[in-house]
């Protein structure tokens, strides 16, 4: 059976260091022109996925934010968003500032009007600075918490540092707020010569955000069984989309928990998205 739907998740699948290759996007322009809806559904913001979202002529509805944000893929429109609670954000980002951990505040950045509240003007890590001019990111930087007008339009709450030293505050909040927050943690998808030492995202988002949510939505709102859903993913934040999807495919690279949900297997980034979408069309 054809799809009609494949999602496909961006750091680690689709996006090379060099970006989309021309191998993948003919593969997602010839399931377009068979009649197949193409969603990106990633970690990023949609500012940040810019990289990807131009050279294959996104168009429709978008996943970002691991599933907080659903955008319009052409103009960044916001559709759907599900925000952390202000209290849970509160709580996060006051340990991470008692740990002296500069506080990224993820906004739905039409409300908003920035990508991101910074908070605290301690250094930064270098894969941060280089993450952040390589998108362009529009980021407001204040002292202390009090000084953003609002956090009802925060969709993730987190920061960046060596994995280590993130392991006690990980500890922490989920002592004190529990199932309130979904964290996650992984390591930065960073250039290797501003790495350094092993740089980890910790990330905070409402309980709710998943991938796969919003993509049962967007069926739902087509009218297509989710049986006929596909999703191509490689990392944590996929492991709900690959394993909820008609077909789930796991990248050649994809964790052991993707692996484990995964009908499939393709190949690695640059061509693993587009021999899975030729296999579909042709045998499916």
């Amino acid at each position: 059976m054809k799809p009609s739907l494949i999602a496909i998740d961006l750091d680690g699948t689709l996006l090379t260091r060099a970006g989309v290759t021309d191998s993948d996007r003919a593969a997602i322009d010839a399931a377009r022109d068979a009649g197949v809806e193409i969603v990106i559904a990633t970690g990023r913001s949609w500012s940040e996925s810019l990289e990807a979202l131009r050279p294959i002529e996104a168009t429709g509805p978008m996943i970002a934010a691991g599933g907080a944000l659903l955008h319009d893929a052409a103009t960044g429109e916001t559709l759907e968003r599900s925000v952390v609670h202000p209290e849970a954000a509160t709580a996060v980002a006051t340990n991470l500032r008692r740990h002296g951990h500069v506080v990224h505040l993820l906004q739905d950045a039409p409300e908003a009007g920035c990508d991101y509240w910074m908070i605290g003007r301690d250094a930064v890590s270098e894969a941060t600075r280089w993450w952040f001019e390589r998108h362009d990111v529009n980021a407001r930087w204040v002292e202390h918490l009090a000084e953003v007008p609002t956090l009802e339009h925060t969709v993730r709450v987190g920061t960046t540092a060596v994995g280590t030293v993130l392991s006690q505050v990980v500890e922490e909040i989920r002592e004190e707020l529990g199932d309130r927050v979904l964290l996650q943690a992984w390591e930065a998808i960073v250039e290797s010569e501003v790495a350094g030492d092993r740089i980890h995202l910790l990330e905070a988002f409402d309980p709710t955000v998943d991938k796969w949510t919003m993509l049962e939505a967007i069926a739902r709102r087509r009218g297509f069984d989710t049986e006929s859903v596909v999703a191509i993913g490689d990392g944590l934040n996929d492991v709900g989309m690959v394993g909820g999807a008609g077909i789930g495919i796991a990248m050649a690279n994809a964790d052991a928990r993707v692996v484990a949900v995964a009908d499939r297997r393709t190949g690695p980034p640059g061509t693993g998205v587009g021999d899975a979408i030729r296999r579909l069309l042709e045998h499916d």
